[in-house]
């Protein structure tokens, strides 16, 4: 038996060298072999080989010019509501889904305001914004135990320092443009005149 696993073994090792060989020999043997695999495995090649991201999102609820903030059990400053995406959700599908979940919401005006990857780690962020739908606020999760709207010029400062860079850049986007002082060009001197000749 030992005989046979060892024999096993080394077979494997040398077919092994001898692929990894034929695809350093001919670099397009490889997609040669892809493509001609059935979708389904190939699919899963891909899956296999590529990163894996979690989705998170956080969503801007406006109401009268007042954003919408939490608190949640599990910390001690304000945030931006938020939830994950399931399979097979858009972003869409998946804010109104936690908002409702969450806090007996529902949103209009859906605008996806940016996607942004977390630095080191496997999650990609999408900040969301919407406007109150409903008139009434009520919480059915258990992880939030407080919200309050505040007005947008008078924002807390104690906010997870996660959602700061958020915020800072949906104000930054509401404001209109500076405008640039604009000067005014110099009125045409009036021509010079000569004098007659003698």
């Amino acid at each position: 038996m030992r005989s046979f696993v060892l024999k096993s073994f080394l077979f494997l090792l040398v077919l092994g060298v001898l692929a990894a060989g034929a695809f350093v020999a001919f670099p397009g043997l490889k997609y040669e072999l892809y493509r001609k695999l059935p979708p389904k495995i190939r699919w899963n090649i891909s899956y296999a080989l590529t990163d894996k991201f979690v989705v998170g999102m956080v969503y801007f609820v406006e109401r009268n010019n007042q954003l919408l903030l939490v608190r949640h059990t599990y910390q001690d400053k304000w945030s931006l509501p938020g939830g994950w995406v399931e399979r097979n959700e858009s972003f869409e599908e998946s804010a109104r889904r936690e908002l409702r979940e969450e806090l007996d919401i529902k949103i209009d005006d859906f605008e996806v305001l940016e996607v942004d990857k977390v630095p080191r780690s496997g999650i990609i962020n999408i900040a969301i914004r919407g406007r109150l739908k409903d008139k009434q606020v009520a919480i059915r999760d258990g992880e939030i135990y407080g919200y309050r709207f505040f007005d947008l010029h008078r924002l807390p400062e104690d906010v997870i320092y996660t959602h700061k860079p958020y915020i800072k850049r949906y104000l930054d986007a509401r404001r209109p443009p500076r405008q640039l002082p604009v000067e005014e060009p110099a009125p045409p001197s009036p021509p010079e005149r000569q004098s007659p000749v003698p």
